[in-house]
């Protein structure tokens, strides 16, 4: 095989020769159905036979899988330094079936360190000054935007001497800019019985994208967006988008902008669309008024894990087009490409304020103004408003309340102002002064680039977890204010709350595997873990999230029972997270359709449907990483 080196410059080749946005408008004939991406002419019986013929050395490594020969259950995924790790002839021979798109991994930060030979110390400065930009490890194949779960092995450091590992990243990626690159890997995985993950933009806070001495699939390259102003297919008319899978959400944003229509999408502008925003559920600015990202999906391409290539929507492999939205990411498949609803261009409305503690506002007023915005959360998403929000503490009985903003979308600012009058009078009641600033802009995305800042990642000591409340924790008023006091408990202890008002709104859509929770929310709430210096040992992140996770969100658990958390931006070490990720009817749903379409355990995801079966090796309770040897459990 080549050297690293050769791979880095191949992979430069390839985003420079694949990387396209296509956004033409164009009328799709009525009843007909759009085509397939140039990149999605997927491999069949006999063009795999062709293939195979092609590389005769690795022929069975590339054979689809054949779900009635799964032959004996292996106790662990091979490992590099096993015996039956693919050997360099090997490993050169997958490279040549997949058209040199295989890259080994090169950590990020290995210029920092003398015992790699990328050793380069301006190289190294430019990625330390960059280490919080998420569109730093966004393109890069084998990076993370969390590295605390890859076990902090290979960090920016001013010390040389220290020692770069690999640690929880892969040790392979494909750079697949086409269908046939990605179930050539899934069939090499498979065979090989090698760990397999897959990686988009790495927008998970438990770094399910990542995976010691894995075969990776990095669909960043896939894209191509098309939109449809006229689509007519199975039961859908009006506007929609074709994406592939390496779409971000800033980039259909602006796309849909370009065509004078809205959609959903995240807050956070690298979140992966296609992958992990779907697959976990999605929530979105636009949810209060239209519903979550995957009541959007119409149709989806995967590749399933016997590696053969399939369309999956209402009429076609239907099982398997509910398991795709909403329950979970990198579990049956991986998805290609899907189709998305477009709606009309519509105006948004922001308020942004903050409110503090001070000599006329003490520390019970400050959160009886908090009490009382959540007063108001049916009120305001019943209106199809959003609102993004953070209370911290700044100081001993001292605290701030910032809104990030408050978002009215298809509402004018007289609209506006009408809906959150009545909690503004609240808080001008309570002796608590405001100053709201009230824009209105033309459209979402015009909206979104003002209002929503770029988001800071590559924490190493850190981690969150979240809550899903009812709505009647905020409805009722025991529950809500039994709800403020777990709130203000771990605030006072140091955490920092950040807030969703927000409800999955009725959206005529199909059935999907969403979260039950999310249909019965009007609260979605992110909480961090103690704040720690980034010279915190392992023992220390332990305890952190120890606290985190039977303190503090035990107590939030306690008040919200019938709620749920997002499995995208969870805790690791959520108790029960089949039924808090997935809902308990649901997640035994997708357990039985996990076996009939994964029967060999090909792809694994810390707290992932079956995941439960697997657990890495050597972990420390509460600071599980992936950096380990991937096994099954002991009975």
């Amino acid at each position: 095989m080549s050297s690293l080196h050769y791979f880095r410059a191949k992979l430069a080749t390839l985003a420079l020769l694949s990387v396209h946005i296509a956004t033409q408008a164009f009328a799709v004939p009525s009843g007909q159905c759009p085509p397939k991406f140039a990149f999605e002419l997927g491999l069949t019986d006999s063009s795999l036979a062709e293939a195979i013929k092609n590389h005769p050395n690795i022929g069975a490594q590339l054979a689809f899988g054949d779900k009635n020969k799964l032959g004996p259950a292996v106790d662990c995924k091979v490992f590099p330094g096993d015996e039956q790790w693919p050997s360099r002839q090997t490993w050169n021979a997958f490279n040549a079936s997949v058209e040199g798109a295989l890259i080994e991994t090169v950590p990020l930060a290995a210029p920092c360190y003398n015992n790699w030979p990328q050793r380069d110390a301006t190289r190294c400065q430019a990625v330390t000054d960059r280490w919080s930009d998420p569109r730093l490890h966004v393109n890069d194949p084998s990076s993370t935007q969390w590295p605390i779960f890859q076990g902090r092995t290979c960090l920016p450091t001013d010390d040389p001497t220290r020692i770069c590992t690999l640690g929880g990243y892969a040790s392979y990626s494909v750079a697949s800019t086409k269908v046939s690159q990605i179930q050539l890997a899934i069939n090499f995985a498979r065979n090989a019985n090698l760990r397999l993950v897959v990686m988009n933009t790495g927008h998970d806070f438990a770094d399910k994208s990542i995976g010691a001495g894995a075969l990776s699939i990095w669909t960043h390259n896939l894209k191509d967006i098309k939109y449809y102003a006229d689509y007519d297919c199975k039961g859908y008319k009006g506007p929609a988008f074709k994406l592939g899978a390496g779409v971000e959400t800033e980039e259909v944003y602006k796309a849909a902008e370009e065509n004078e229509v809205t959609v959903v999408g995240g807050e956070c502008r690298t979140v992966g669309l296609v992958g992990g925003f779907t697959a976990g559920g999605g929530h979105s600015p636009l949810s209060s008024l239209v519903g979550m990202g995957a009541d959007q999906v119409l149709s989806m391409e995967v590749v399933l894990p016997d590696g053969r290539y399939a369309t999956a929507d209402g009429n076609t492999n239907p099982d398997l087009f509910w398991a795709l939205r909403g329950g979970g990411g990198s579990t049956y498949g991986v998805v290609t490409s899907i189709v998305i609803k477009a709606y009309h261009k519509m105006p948004v409305t922001t308020m942004t304020f903050s409110f503090v503690t001070s000599p006329t506002v003490s520390a019970d007023t400050f959160w009886a103004g908090v009490n009382s915005y959540f007063s108001h959360f049916d009120r305001f998403t019943s209106a199809g408003a959003y609102g993004y929000f953070l209370v911290v503490s700044i100081g001993p009985s001292q605290y701030l309340f910032n809104f990030m903003p408050f978002w009215g979308s298809n509402m004018t600012a007289p609209q506006l102002r009408t809906l959150v009058d009545p909690f503004l009078a609240d808080l001008t009641k309570l002796g608590v002064p405001i100053t709201p600033n009230i824009t209105e802009y033309p459209s979402f995305y015009t909206a979104y680039v003002s209002t929503f800042p770029p988001e800071q990642v590559g924490a190493s000591v850190g981690h969150a977890a979240s809550r899903i409340f009812p709505r009647e924790n905020f409805s009722q008023p025991p529950k809500r204010n039994a709800t403020v006091a777990a709130v203000r408990y771990a605030v006072d202890a140091g955490g920092v709350l950040i807030g969703y008002n927000m409800r999955s709104a009725p959206n005529d859509r199909q059935e999907n595997a969403v979260n039950p929770a999310w249909r019965k929310s009007t609260g979605f709430f992110i909480l961090t873990s103690p704040n720690l210096p980034p010279t915190a040992t392992d023992e220390e992140i332990a305890a952190a999230a120890e606290t985190l996770t039977t303190d503090w969100m035990e107590r939030w658990r306690g008040v919200s029972p019938g709620g749920g958390a997002y499995m995208s931006e969870g805790d690791i070490n959520e108790p029960d997270f089949q039924g808090t990720f997935y809902g308990r009817e649901v997640y035994d749903r997708l357990k039985a359709l996990k076996r009939r379409y994964d029967p060999w355990d090909l792809f694994w995801v810390v707290t992932g449907v079956g995941s439960e079966g697997w657990a890495v090796a050597g972990q420390r309770e509460f600071y599980p990483t992936q950096n380990g040897r991937l096994c099954r459990r002991k009975s």
